[in-house]
């Protein structure tokens, strides 16, 4: 996580950069430029966070024991049967820190419920029922939570484009990514005491 959100970090930069620069500025830019900073602020505290974290240590030991995740796991791998529940969509495994696949999880279903921090809570009491957290477990997830990923993602696709027309849908998608983000801080700050 440490190299890819440091790389990441450096195309949002990047992609400010060739805005800044941009004569004909659309709606799209105009949003991403006066959002840029607070975002950016998100996805530099959570490398600082990361990086006094014992993420090292997490993975090191995940590593040794071949632990294994799925690598995007969501609602959408996740199958109900008759026979029981079943995962598919395997293309990401990897060795990692196991409990990277409930963040994605967590993630993917808080992002559809307006980050609500009372299903937030259950699931998470939930997931340590079964299995309690290691240390720093607890702190490795709500880092992963604070990174500004989908900002990213949505950066990253504008500078990817060919930016002669820029669709509707991405502005739409810059305008949900920076809502959420406010609904974000709060869950953050409502689990985890992380402050953004």
């Amino acid at each position: 996580w440490r190299q890819e959100y440091c790389r990441h970090n450096r195309e949002m930069k990047k992609v400010r950069s060739f805005m800044r620069e941009r004569v004909g500025k659309g709606d799209f830019e105009i949003a991403f430029l006066k959002h840029f900073d607070a975002m950016y602020a998100c996805a530099d505290c959570a490398l600082e966070r990361l990086q006094e974290s014992n993420y090292e240590t997490l993975l090191m030991e995940n590593r040794k024991n071949h632990a294994l995740i799925h690598g995007d796991y969501n609602y959408h791998n996740v199958l109900m049967t008759y026979a029981g529940i079943a995962t598919t969509n395997f293309e990401h495994v990897q060795e990692n820190i196991q409990i990277t696949d409930f963040y994605y999880f967590l993630r993917k279903v808080m992002e559809k419920n307006h980050w609500d921090p009372e299903l937030g809570d259950k699931m998470i009491n939930c997931y340590q029922k079964h299995l309690p957290f290691k240390e720093g477990e607890f702190d490795y997830i709500a880092i992963c939570l604070a990174y500004p990923e989908k900002f990213w993602k949505v950066a990253n696709s504008y500078y990817r484009s060919r930016k002669v027309w820029i669709p509707a849908k991405n502005l739409e998608k810059l305008e949900l990514v920076i809502k959420q983000t406010e609904e974000k801080k709060r869950f953050l700050k409502t689990i985890f005491a992380f402050h953004l």
